[in-house]
């Protein structure tokens, strides 16, 4: 008879046993740390999407950028030019040819009443306190399209009695199309963004506004 060699059983508990304890904690720890990464991610993820979402203007921020006040943008005037077009060309207007004069006039009193408010918070300056003088300028000039005409106002202002802050003389404002009414400048050297163009139509000269 031959012998047979009978393998040796292998003793499966007594090799885990054996086996270091340190490789047993790693593979054991590893779901949990899988799961601890996981959980984080999503936490981070929330948190730089609650720091970067756009929420909106802040409660102390206007909309006179996006949404004009009315005041500031009254009805006007089909132009004379609406139908045969020739851009850079000016024109004297007449203020009385306006469809509503008087709204013209408050767009005016209201642009100087907001640039105080801007200027100072505090400040209670309105509208109603602040008065185009007569005499005012009023003309335009032609733009490619309706949206890129520029009407332009030169003139001077005063203030109510009681406000004690001296108006800055004078006041240039524009409009550009239907937007709203805006100072370009005021004061001293106010006159000096007045189109050439347009000084052109008023025989070359600076209009009395700017001449006090």
């Amino acid at each position: 008879m031959q012998d047979v060699e009978v393998p040796a059983q292998v003793n499966i508990a007594g090799e885990r046993g054996a086996r270091p304890a340190g490789l047993l904690a790693t593979r054991e720890l590893r779901p949990v740390v899988v799961i601890v990464a996981f959980v984080v991610a999503i936490v981070l993820g929330v948190g730089i999407g609650f720091v970067t979402a756009d929420r909106g203007p802040s409660s102390g921020a206007t909309a006179t950028a996006a949404t004009p006040a009315p005041e500031l943008t009254p009805i006007q005037a089909t132009p004379s030019w609406a139908n045969s077009r020739s851009p850079g060309t000016a024109h004297q207007m007449v203020l009385t040819s306006e469809p509503n004069p008087v709204a013209l006039r408050l767009a005016l009193q209201y642009t100087v009443a907001a640039a105080a408010k801007a200027a100072d918070r505090a400040s209670t300056l309105t509208a109603a306190q602040v008065t185009v003088r007569e005499g005012m300028y009023f003309g335009a000039v032609e733009g490619a399209d309706t949206a890129h005409d520029q009407y332009w106002a030169i003139g001077r202002i005063e203030f109510a009695t009681g406000i004690t802050t001296a108006p800055d003389n004078p006041y240039v404002w524009q409009r550009v199309g239907k937007g709203p009414w805006t100072i370009v400048r005021h004061g001293a050297d106010a006159c000096d963004r007045i189109p050439r163009a347009l000084i052109n139509v008023w025989k070359g000269s600076l209009p009395p506004p700017c001449l006090g």
